[in-house]
């Protein structure tokens, strides 16, 4: 099969020719009924772009003294239609340039019609649409049928004269919850504005050309390689079926991806069954669903329809206009099946304006050469020589070789193209090509298994699965991080970036350094493993030194932040990372002014959005300071006030920043033209032509200077901590300065304590619109940047946010107390079992306690059974947690106030945690179960491949073979074999797990082996087994050689700790392929989840490994010597 070299006339004729970028200074019309948020909407886009405010309706009363009302009713409706269009006509065609204009009625009657579709040939037109329901809350007028039936009316109208839509989708539409911050405080409503401001001017900087990631409505921009997805390895795509959107609604919202980009599939088959025809209700949903889709992912999108070159014509016919209403919603991308024609190819591509064309082809064919069909090369030349921007072929995978052919085929293929080649097989069999594919891999989100029915989320990975077999099969390797500083044990990072890495499916390690000096840097800067590190004072200006590339932010700050170890000595590599080997460069970058920039955009309301008469205050001269001071000027501002105590301290900080802008124009936006959004009628001017006025306060008795507007923008950077529970020192400020009429933004860098006076003062004001940000909103904003920069991946936000606040909470106590109170901090955590003398635990715990600088203590607490002793030590204040071994684990619950699901299901408890109540604040004791988790993190750590396509074997049937069975029902295995010796509590245990689709008991291990060869053919290899017995009970000759023999590759958890050979472990260990897990392998996994359950913070588990080595030796020693 080849693709067509020509085809038959076009069936529709439809497409509207988008320019591929409108003159930047093009104005830009807004059309749509009253209610839809067209002026609001164009007092953004005047503010953000620079641009005169034009609407219609003021215009209108400002020439004629009178509304369009009392003008009718004065003039008559002859001479009011005459003098609307002659309005009209001025507002269009006298101000071509640099102007948003808010059109009026008339503009889509009669002559005004004529005139805006000539307007739109040259400048963008847009088509304001909103919910009917939102549309009547608003004007309070009509019901909601007839604002329904005025906007199907109109429709067809509208969407004649202009060439692009929004929908302005209200946050009624799945009710989005106020972000909380940490001390528990709201965002107000004024923000509420600010999620439609970002997704329209998300729209406007596309089709007017800018660059959007310049505006920072998706990432600030940033000095190191800004490369577009389809040109960074390993980048992914969520796929997010039309019909799927429509189902989850709001529950979109919960969405916490770290996909490149999503991707909205619209299937041709379903929307014919939804409506036989193309019309406007069809339109209006699909503009719906994509902004729904870019509100709650805030990722650029692919628009995607599904043809089938089988179809009707009739349906090729539906298939363009759909197409065609895509290119409407200017999507970063639209995807066009290559099997359409070239006529019809050439037309899309040609009306494509911004969007990226993706030409697609999907092999349907039955043939044996399968990735060998000549016709998938040809299909991607075609694509190349008409013009698509990347080429994607996928074809169904037979077996799972086709995923190696996929491979080959990239591989040998891609350097014959100037345009990126995806190539991957679809549905299960073909999961392995989707991970090794490196551009816009598809994939699913738990979210979305959880919530649709769709069967294409069972043939997708999620991007953890991903990234977890990418470094499985050694493409990517595991890498460690730190914080590097003289006092940051207490540091949140360790925290944020460990979750992001266990989010992301990548088996990072996030450490902390301390150290007086940068020495012992160098040692880790020689280290092969070394992927980067968070530079803390005072070592920020000392670390350039070490240094051969620095970003234009650290230079213009004076201070490195962040440290990246380059494999080559070129700054491209940035891009290529979580590689190991010898470092071939430094480079070092700053992202603390990020956190400050980021958190001023997202919380400066609209009527408070930069423009000329803009003022900024920052308290403070330290390096912070500088952040500050760089982040107001990439925003924009243009007057910058410096208060500091001592004043020589802020002359330095003022002469460093006059200099640096005399030098680079202006040094915030010398990349890009672009502004921060605002509401300025007045248009705000290229801001790259003036030298911000920085001017100092000495005093705060000094009065606000008169030819200056109060500030709306404060940022404090004051270090500050708590003493006797009062901050030590006062960052409030003068009520004079706080008078802005319309309120401001008042950051606060510092978080101990978490309310300082400012924030106290400036939340006291909220009525008058001030809004108040504290220290743990900013610190996870630079950090998400800082993991970006170590991994080349998009950061999971949500989890590196929540992370921080629940470090926070943890560390709160410790943090506020000084070192020689600490004592009283201290929580003593327990083991409680019997004949424990020998345990290992309290060296792997205590360890981790001192590595993390926390001032616990782990011991040993030695009983029969659950005694008096047991009851008297929980009930004690400074009671922290314990751990549970047997007979124990089955009579502690009876002492406590609640168990987990976990706990519940294995019917034991071998962890105890204390908790407090979310509702009555009171002390909890919660039972919990963490055995689960070693043999589950064992099994992982096998790496064995597809596990849902494998069987397991558990030998037992008490306390550890249940632990057992939960975690494989948690790694997806389906299938289990047990085997005990009493049949029926076999078959008790099984019942706990209905998960487990298949159980098969059996009383012998013979048993069990016989009858999987008499089933051989039939059914999944048997590459899980967990030995739950007494290792005296099985002897390596009661065990089958077959055990072991009927798969190439599995893992042995032998649960067992002596002898240190157990017999199952002799015979697995003459298989090659597979993998054996101790019991002592076991405990120390598992001990990693106690301790992070007891102290909300990543185990050290390099740290604590190593004591556990280093105490078994000395054991072994000890032994031999006797």
């Amino acid at each position: 099969m080849s693709p067509p070299q020509s085809s038959p006339p076009t069936p529709w004729r439809g497409f509207t020719p988008r320019a591929k970028g409108y003159n930047p200074d093009a104005s830009i019309a807004l059309v749509g009924i009253r209610g839809t948020g067209r002026s609001t909407l164009a007092v953004m886009a005047s503010g953000a772009l620079g641009f005169r405010l034009l609407d219609a309706d003021q215009h209108f009363f400002q020439v004629t003294g009178l509304s369009r009302a009392a003008y009718k009713a004065e003039h008559g409706a002859v001479e009011y239609r005459r003098e609307e269009l002659r309005l009209m006509r001025t507002v269009l065609f006298d101000n071509p340039t640099r102007a948003v204009i808010a059109c009026g009625p008339g503009a889509v009657e009669g002559t005004g019609q004529t005139w805006l579709s000539e307007y739109a040939q040259t400048h963008p037109v847009i088509y304001v649409l909103r919910d009917a329901e939102e549309i009547k809350r608003h004007l309070r007028v009509w019901d909601t049928e007839a604002i329904s039936r005025l906007i199907y009316l109109s429709g067809p109208t509208h969407r004649s004269l202009s060439n692009f839509e929004f929908y302005n989708i209200s946050d009624s539409y799945g009710q989005v919850a106020d972000h909380v911050s940490g001390s528990g405080q709201q965002s107000p409503r004024s923000l509420a504005l600010k999620r439609v401001e970002h997704d329209f001017l998300e729209l406007l900087f596309r089709i007017t050309n800018r660059d959007h990631h310049e505006s920072g409505l998706y990432h600030v921009s940033h000095g190191t390689p800004s490369l577009a997805p389809e040109h960074r390895p390993f980048t992914y795509s969520l796929t997010l079926p039309m019909m799927d959107v429509d189902n989850a609604g709001p529950l979109l919202r919960d969405i916490n991806t770290t996909a490149d980009v999503a991707e909205l599939v619209i299937s041709l088959r379903e929307m014919r069954a939804r409506s036989p025809n193309f019309d406007e209700p069809v339109a209006n949903f699909i503009s719906r669903q994509y902004y729904a889709v870019k509100r709650y992912t805030r990722l650029p999108v692919i628009f995607n329809v599904q043809f089938d070159d089988s179809c009707p014509r009739q349906d090729l016919v539906y298939y363009l206009r759909l197409i065609d209403h895509g290119l409407r919603l200017a999507p970063e991308y639209l995807c066009v099946d290559l099997s359409c024609g070239e006529q019809i190819l050439k037309s899309i591509i040609t009306a494509r304006g911004t969007a990226k064309i993706i030409g697609q082809y999907t092999d349907n064919t039955v043939l044996e050469h399968g990735w060998d069909n000549p016709a998938l090369t040809a299909h991607a030349q075609l694509a190349e020589r008409l013009g698509c921007d990347i080429v994607r072929i996928c074809r169904e995978a037979d077996s799972t070789t086709d995923n190696f052919a996929a491979k080959y085929f990239i591989q040998s293929n891609a350097a014959d193209f100037k345009i990126p080649l995806i190539a991957y097989n679809t549905g299960r069999l073909g999961r392995m090509s989707c991970y090794l594919n490196q551009i816009f891999s598809p994939v699913t989100d738990p979210l979305l298994r959880s919530i649709t029915s769709s069967p294409l989320n069972d043939t997708l990975l999620t991007i953890q699965e991903a990234q977890k077999a990418l470094y499985s099969s050694f493409l990517l390797d595991p890498m460690y991080f730190g914080i590097y500083g003289i006092n940051v044990l207490q540091s949140l990072s360790p925290a944020m970036h460990n979750a992001a890495f266990e989010s992301c499916g990548m088996p990072h390690e996030y450490k902390i350094f301390q150290h007086p000096t940068v020495n012992h840097l160098r040692h880790l800067i020689s280290d092969e493993n070394f992927g980067g590190a968070s530079i803390t004072a005072p070592f920020k200006k000392e670390v350039f030194a070490l240094v051969d590339l620095t970003s234009p932010e650290a230079q213009a700050i004076g201070a490195v932040n962040t440290l990246i170890p380059l494999r080559s000595a070129s700054i491209d590599s940035l891009i290529d990372r979580n590689r190991t080997g010898p470092v071939a460069a430094l480079y070092g970058d700053n992202t603390d002014w990020i956190g400050i920039h980021t958190c001023i955009r997202q919380n400066l309301s609209p009527i408070n959005g930069v423009k000329r008469r803009t003022t900024a205050l920052v308290v403070g001269a330290g390096g912070m300071a500088r952040a500050a001071m760089y982040a107001l000027l990439r925003l924009g501002v243009r007057n910058i006030f410096i208060h500091n105590r001592t004043l020589k301290h802020a002359e330095e900080m003022l002469r460093h920043f006059q200099g640096y802008c005399s030098k680079n124009g202006r040094g915030s936006q010398s990349r890009s033209s672009s502004r921060s959004s605002g509401n300025s009628a007045e248009g705000t001017p290229d801001s790259t032509t003036e030298i911000p006025a920085m001017t100092l306060l000495s005093s705060k008795s000094d009065p606000w200077p008169e030819n200056f507007d109060r500030p709306t923008i404060i940022v404090s950077c004051i270090s500050t901590f708590a003493k006797d529970g009062q901050p030590s020192a006062d960052t409030s400020l003068p009520a004079d300065w706080l008078a802005s009429p319309t309120g401001g933004v008042a950051i606060e860098l510092s978080y101990m304590p978490l309310e300082p006076p400012l924030l106290k003062q400036v939340r006291e004001m909220s009525d008058q619109g001030w809004i108040a940000v504290d220290g743990l909103k900013v610190l996870p904003e630079q950090g998400i940047k800082q993991f970006e920069l170590f991994t080349a991946r998009k950061a999971p936000g949500n989890i590196m946010r929540d992370e921080i606040l629940k470090a926070y909470k943890f560390l709160l106590p410790i943090m506020n107390t000084d070192a020689s109170s600490r004592e009283g901090l201290r929580k003593n955590f327990f083991i409680f079992g019997h004949n424990i003398s020998h345990t290992l635990s309290p060296t792997l715990h205590n360890t981790g306690f001192r590595e993390l600088g926390l001032p616990h203590h782990y011991q040993i607490h030695q009983t029969v059974s659950v005694d008096d002793t047991v009851k008297d030590i929980i009930q004690r204040d400074n009671f922290g947690g314990a751990s549970v071994t047997f007979p124990h684990k089955l009579q502690i619950g009876r002492l406590l106030d609640s168990v987990t699901d976990f706990a519940d299901k294995i019917g034991a408890v071998n962890t105890v945690v204390v908790d407090t109540d979310p509702t009555s604040g009171e002390r909890r004791l919660v039972g919990d179960n963490t055995d689960w988790h070693g043999i589950k993190r064992c099994i992982a750590k096998s790496e064995l491949q597809d596990l849902q396509s494998s069987a397991a074997l558990v030998l037992g049937a008490g306390g550890a073979a249940r632990a057992a069975c939960f975690a494989i029902r948690e790694l997806g295995i389906s299938e289990v074999l047990i085997v005990n010796r009493t049949a029926s509590k076999a078959y008790d245990m099984a019942i706990n797990f209905p998960g487990i689709k298949e159980v098969h008991v059996f009383e012998t291990l013979e048993e069990a082996v016989v009858d999987r060869q008499r089933h051989d053919a039939s059914v999944k290899p048997l590459r899980v087994v967990v030995a739950c017995v007494p290792a005296d009970d099985l002897g390596s000759e009661k065990i089958p050689a077959a055990l072991f023999s009927r798969a190439d590759s599995g893992v042995l958890v032998e649960m067992a700790y002596r002898p240190q050979v157990t017999g199952m472990m002799f015979v697995a260990s003459l298989h090659e392929g597979w993998r054996i897990f101790r019991g002592v392998d076991v405990l120390e996994e598992q001990a990693y989840a106690q301790f992070e359950l007891w102290t909300g913070r990543k185990a050290p588990m390099e740290v604590m490994r190593a004591a556990m080595q280093a105490k078994i030796k000395e054991n072994e020693q000890a032994t031999s010597s006797k």
